[in-house]
């Protein structure tokens, strides 16, 4: 059984798996959907990022208005052309990450704080096979555009646990754990180095899943 109220909270993309960047093109699709612009999106770097964040960037750039109307259509739009994305070519799972949720969710709690809009970050975990280790609790890139409050929000939904640890690939995720008193735990799977991570300070660094046994140490299973 698992134990009340004590969180994991995990990022998705570069940290559990990887999606081989097919949230481009549905970025792209979605964005011509709302504005009828067709744009590029080479340029844009998501490691870190929030969906919010992306999409005014790319308002910004196209010189478009971003009206509420706009906004919710290019995100109701978004995750129907993912979801065809991952259907056709499913998300790369990390080596280990099965194996890692399997054994924490019998103690733990399993959330999310991620960059993506609650609807894809579930398609994502659904098409890579993991969805069933996760509550539905998490901060989303439609809840906020910075990713310290996304934390806060997600620890305020879990009933604000103490002794919880984050999960991530970025700087950004380690500041988002230091801000809000999360234990913060740097994996080495995504665009950031090991020396860059460990640059950020983070309570823990994690080189792969397979190679985590300190990990497991200090959550205890």
């Amino acid at each position: 059984m698992k134990a009340v109220n004590r969180y994991i909270f995990c990022d998705i993309d570069g940290t559990l798996l990887y999606a081989k960047g097919s949230g481009r093109p549905a970025f792209a699709a979605a964005f011509f959907d709302a504005f009828g612009i067709e744009i590029r999106m080479d340029h844009i770097n998501f490691a870190g990022a929030t969906d919010i964040r992306v999409l005014e960037q790319l308002v910004r750039e196209n010189a478009v208005q971003l009206t509420p109307e706009k906004s919710a259509l290019f995100f109701a739009r978004l995750p129907v052309y993912l979801d065809e994305n991952l259907t056709k070519d499913p998300p790369l799972v990390f080596p280990g990450v099965g194996t890692f949720l399997e054994r924490v969710s019998s103690h733990w709690k399993l959330a999310l704080v991620t960059g993506n809009i609650r609807e894809t970050a579930y398609l994502k975990l659904k098409h890579g096979g993991l969805r069933d280790y996760f509550t539905d609790i998490g901060g989303f890139g439609d809840d906020d555009g910075d990713r310290n409050r996304m934390a806060a929000l997600a620890l305020e939904r879990a009933g604000n646990p103490s002794g919880s640890f984050l999960l991530g690939d970025t700087p950004s995720d380690i500041e988002a754990a230091r801000v809000n008193g999360i234990t913060s735990v740097a994996v080495c799977n995504g665009q950031f180095s090991r020396e860059q991570l460990e640059a950020e300070a983070p309570d823990l660094i994690v080189d792969s899943f397979e190679d985590a046994a300190h990990l497991f140490r200090e959550l205890g299973v």
